[in-house]
């Protein structure tokens, strides 16, 4: 299971009209809204594993996830990124979140869409 177009362009509009070219990024904020905005990477894992009909993620699923959101997180440092997805408890952590600007757009557009 991946993003539905309209999904896309949701994410798009959060991150200010900048596409996010990965994929794999758009799985993790989508994981994450349904997980209500932040959650630990594992259980972040096993929501997109669950998704995509896989009972157990496989290691290089982990690491793919993983690597997706550490590249996201360097990039977002740049200033034209969008600002989506960030360490709360710094960059050691393992918990993954929305930021607060993407949670509430997410958010806000997912219950229109349910109207």
């Amino acid at each position: 299971m991946g993003w539905s177009e309209a999904g896309r362009r949701n994410l798009e509009r959060a991150a200010g009209g900048i596409a996010i070219p990965n994929p794999l990024v758009g799985e993790i904020a989508e994981a994450l809204l349904e997980l209500g905005g932040a959650a630990h990477r594992d259980l972040v894992v096993a929501h997109i594993a669950k998704r995509r009909g896989v009972y157990r993620p496989s290691e290089v699923m982990r690491r793919e996830l993983d690597e997706a959101f550490a590249a996201y997180c360097l990039d977002a440092g740049h200033p034209r990124a969008a600002n989506l997805l960030h360490r709360p408890y710094g960059p050691h952590s393992r918990r993954w979140a929305l930021t607060d600007q993407a949670y509430g757009m997410l958010r806000g557009q997912a219950a229109a869409g349910a109207r």
